[in-house]
Order: C-alpha cells, then structure tokens, then sequence
C-alpha cells in the first residue's frame, strides 16, 4: 500500500495535477513499458525476495488498457526467462510503482502524456494502425 501512496504522490507532484488512483498505476506500467527487459528481469528477482506482495487485493479503477501494457511486459520477461515463473500481473503492477519512484521528470511526464492517449495511439508508442 505504502508503495502505491508513494508513487501517486510523487505523481502529483510531478506533473502538477490531482489525479485518479488508477492513473498513478497507469502511468507506472506505461512508464515499465520502456524499461529494457533486462532491467525487468532483475528487479523482478529483487522483488520476490522482499515481502512487498501478499494474498490481499486492491482494486484503483483503472483503465482496461492497462492489462495490454502490463500483459505484454510480462510476456517480455517471460521470453527473457524462459525457466522461470512468469510474473503475475499483481507483481508486474507492484514492481511498476517501485521503478515509478525512480523515473526522472522527463520520463515520468512522458509516461503521463502515453496513459493520456487513446487506445489505438498508446498501443503502438504513439502511432496509430
């Protein structure tokens, strides 16, 4: 939960502007989107030693989209460790928020303008078809 006040607060204060939960979540799949799948691969090894997932759901209201963008990372990392597990999307959405905090400006208002796009734009970095 802490990871997730911390992302859209850092959010907020980023792009100047109050924002809906579920956009904070958006916005940090957008922005692990751009992360080479190396970078993915290690902080998913990080992340299930640490104790930030558990069994408890929370739901933000985010758009349908959002599981396109996070499906396809995780079939990036899958292809990039074919003997591991692949991650589920509640990792994928953890280890999102966690690299969200470590986003520059630039970045991060990059990933905003993306979540802000519509479907057949945000699909294909931008271009339409």
């Amino acid at each position: 939960m802490d990871v997730l006040i911390d992302s859209h607060c850092h959010l907020i204060r980023t792009t100047r502007s109050l924002i809906a939960w579920g956009t904070t979540l958006h916005v940090a799949v957008n922005h692990l989107d751009t992360i080479p799948v190396k970078a993915i691969v290690e902080a998913l090894v990080a992340l299930r030693a640490s104790p930030l997932s558990g069994t408890e759901e929370h739901h933000v209201g985010a758009p349908h989209r959002l599981w396109d963008v996070a499906s396809r990372i995780a079939a990036r990392t899958q292809s990039a460790m074919p003997d591991g597990e692949p991650p589920s999307l509640g990792i994928i959405y953890i280890l999102a928020l966690q690299q969200m905090a470590q986003a520059d400006h630039a970045a991060l208002l990059a990933a905003f303008e993306r979540a802000k796009l519509p479907a057949s734009h945000s699909a294909h970095g931008g271009k339409a078809g």
